[in-house]
């Protein structure tokens, strides 16, 4: 079965999504805590300079390499998800202070929102609060967050459980950054 550039393009998205999850998962337990915040504070600012430039009409190469492979022809912005997707990590880096429940968030942000738009985009029960959103995205959200049981042990079924409803609730911002808020709720109240 052949898949077309739009598509191709959200996988690409979607697996890098994952990667750097993983990545950010590797430096939190090597490094800690504050050299994560230091790494994606960093990444947020070369993004944004980045970001500045192409929107002025200068080609960098690896941005512009970046913009073609993964960003969504629809974003206002070049790099628009991106710098959404390195705000909302750097937001949970900020606001969980406990690496196991850091670690758990970042699980469900990289894992379950990345399987939510994968399942989601083949699915065909649309949810009825959110028509743009289905049964099968939300349920392979809440799978996929499932392996942050190893960093939390059974709080991982409520977590994922809220931030599957949270990424598929009509709220008009970035799921980018809904989600890592969602995980800093979620483990504020427990």
């Amino acid at each position: 079965m052949c898949c077309g550039v739009g598509t191709l393009r959200e996988i690409n998205r979607q697996l890098f999504h994952v990667v750097l999850g993983v990545l950010l998962l590797l430096i939190l337990f090597n490094f800690g805590r504050s050299k994560t915040i230091y790494f994606l504070s960093t990444i947020l600012f070369v993004g944004l300079l980045l970001i500045n430039l192409v929107v002025r009409g200068i080609r960098v190469p690896i941005a512009t390499w970046f913009v073609e492979t993964f960003e969504r022809k629809h974003a206002p912005l070049p790099g628009y998800g991106s710098a959404w997707y390195v705000v909302g990590l750097l937001l949970s880096c900020l606001l969980i202070h406990d690496i196991n429940y850091l670690a758990s968030a970042v699980a469900v942000f990289a894992f379950g929102d990345a399987a939510s738009t994968i399942f989601g985009r083949r699915g065909r029960l649309l949810l009825p609060y959110n028509k743009k959103k289905t049964l099968e995205g939300t349920l392979g959200f809440v799978l996929f967050s499932l392996p942050c049981f190893f960093f939390v042990g059974w709080a991982a079924v409520p977590l994922a459980l809220f931030a599957a409803f949270v990424e598929s609730f009509p709220l008009g911002i970035d799921d980018n950054l809904s989600i890592p808020l969602a995980c800093s709720v979620f483990f504020y109240l427990i």
